[in-house]
């Protein structure tokens, strides 16, 4: 279904407002392409190096001894697993 909006000025500049339904975040970036029928309106999405210098940090206070510990006794728990199933035929 579509729905209308107004143009207005603001400044220099011709605004338009999106309906909060449409679940766009201020600060979204948008990639606007003029077509020969209408506006063309796509999120723009994120780069790489974007999303590596948004989450830079994100792993700075991991324990990494913890981590390891960890992923050793999923390896072993899925071994003893599949070698009871493979057991099971």
């Amino acid at each position: 279904m579509a729905e209308y909006v107004s143009a207005f000025q603001l400044g220099s500049s011709t605004v338009i407002t999106l309906p909060k339904k449409l679940g766009i975040k201020p600060g979204t970036k948008l990639e606007i392409k003029k077509s020969k029928n209408g506006l063309n309106l796509k999120l723009e999405k994120e780069s790489f190096a974007e999303v590596l210098k948004r989450t830079q940090g994100a792993w700075a206070d991991m324990d990494w001894e913890e981590y390891d510990r960890k992923e050793k006794e999923r390896r072993e728990f899925e071994l003893k697993a599949s070698e009871r199933r493979k057991n099971a035929w």
